[in-house]
């Protein structure tokens, strides 16, 4: 085998986070040509000694391969290998990207255009429950549905999939809003800040936690 021009310097692993050897390639057949039993910086220099014709080390930012290739082959170039060249430069990107973050909402802003005006507040109705809620408008269909079917209580349960305690209550009921009671009055929650993005959401059909 003719002596290598170019040769990549990497480590690999025979048994991960305990043991560890380094593995030389040549760069320019893309073939791996040797591999050593450790990874210091004397056995690196031993093995690059012995073939003077090495002009370029392709090696990662390790030290000891740094020290190994500056003591085996002085005259040799060395150079970051490809895959470390983009990981660095996508580290830099995204540290780039984060410290500038506040700008590039800015532009964003700026490309879309002024924020619409908010549409003014509705009047609140006599309901605890405005149009748009989940548990109001299925509430409101059941009860409809309870109205419009005009059959006994016992077929309505089966028809709607509805427990008997619950085709009582919608039947007792004058209007739907009588129905929002106990736990679901209009009472102050921790998610009151997140219901339009949750009821969002939930109208997209994601609706599985």
């Amino acid at each position: 085998m003719a002596a290598p021009r170019v040769v990549g310097v990497n480590e690999y692993a025979t048994r991960k986070g305990r043991h560890y050897g380094t593995v030389l390639v040549d760069i320019e057949i893309r073939r791996p040509i040797d591999l050593l039993p450790d990874r210091e910086a004397s056995s690196l220099a031993a093995w690059l000694a012995e073939r003077p014709g090495i002009e370029v080390i392709c090696r990662d930012h390790a030290p000891f391969f740094a020290e190994g290739a500056a003591a085996g082959t002085p005259q040799a170039v060395q150079v970051a290998d490809r895959w470390h060249l983009w990981h660095n430069l996508s580290e830099a990107a995204e540290r780039a990207v984060a410290q500038h973050r506040n700008c590039l909402r800015e532009l964003v802003r700026a490309a879309h255009g002024p924020e619409p005006e908010p549409a003014p507040e509705e009047e609140p109705s006599g309901s605890p429950w405005p149009t748009g809620h989940r548990f109001a408008d299925r509430t409101r269909a059941r009860h409809a549905a309870l109205l419009e079917a005009g059959h006994s209580r016992r077929l309505i349960q089966r028809q709607l999939g509805m427990t008997w305690r619950t085709v009582k209550q919608l039947a007792d009921a004058a209007a739907p809003e009588e129905l929002f009671t106990g736990q679901w009055q209009n009472r102050p929650s921790a998610l009151d800040d997140y219901k339009p993005y949750l009821d969002d959401r939930w109208n997209e059909g994601f609706t599985n936690a």
